[in-house]
């Protein structure tokens, strides 16, 4: 009796761990359902050539109107053009709050934390010396982290996104501006690319660190809260 008791035991357990096993995968597919894979393509790009174009996006505009130096979200809609939405994250160790009205349909794209960088007047940059620089801190992630509408994103840390191509940081500046070329540029990071939202308020949270010895930006920590109305 006592074996057939000890046996009942383990069978009632065995079935608990299954069906917490099975509720914890459930909740994972539900919450990466919002995420689109690292290596899909949204409107025919690949998620590396987000993060080239974000780059460049951030310097179609000037300091005033720049969605990464804003602290509201008032300049949320500053040069948004296309299927992608792209959000700010924050220039340098960063704690920001801000709210964004999104057009319903749209994917959104945005930096947990990332680097770029790029020629320095009179240098003789290469595409793989600026992906290097790029790469550095990133080499070092403490942390990273992202939540959407109090659900913890999993796997972040799985996406890791570089420059494939290295790319001209004002490329995207209308050519009738004459802006120089600063190429080769490059990115190096952790990007998400969300999946459109239904209509409504949501939050989206998400927060890194770096962790290297020295050099700049070593320690640089993003710490960004969205409010994003969808209508």
């Amino acid at each position: 009796m006592r074996v057939i008791l000890l046996s009942l035991v383990v069978f009632v357990s065995a079935c608990a761990g299954t069906n917490e096993n099975k509720a914890s995968i459930d909740e994972v597919k539900s919450t990466n359902g919002f995420i689109v894979d690292i290596d899909k393509k949204v409107s025919g790009k690949f998620l590396h050539e987000y993060a080239n174009a974000w780059w460049q996006w951030t310097h179609t505009m000037n300091k005033q109107e720049s969605p990464v130096r804003d602290r509201t979200g008032d300049k949320c809609n500053v040069n948004q053009t296309g299927d992608v939405w792209f959000l700010a994250g924050g220039y340098g160790s960063s704690k920001i709050n801000r709210k964004c009205v999104i057009p319903e349909g749209k994917h959104i794209f945005f930096p947990i934390i990332n680097m770029a960088y790029w020629p320095r007047r009179g240098s003789n940059s290469t595409c793989e010396s600026v992906k290097k620089g790029a790469a550095l801190n990133n080499d070092h992630i403490l942390l990273v982290n992202a939540e959407l509408d109090g659900k913890n994103i999993p796997e972040v840390s799985e996406y890791r996104i570089k420059s494939d191509k290295c790319f001209d940081l004002l490329g995207l500046i209308p050519k009738e501006l004459n802006a120089p070329k600063v190429f080769p540029a490059a990115t190096d990071g952790y990007w998400l690319m969300l999946k459109p939202l239904d209509k409504g308020i949501h939050k989206l949270k998400f927060s890194a660190q770096y962790n290297r010895v020295n050099g700049a930006f070593s320690k640089m920590a993003q710490d960004i809260e969205y409010e994003i109305e969808v209508k």
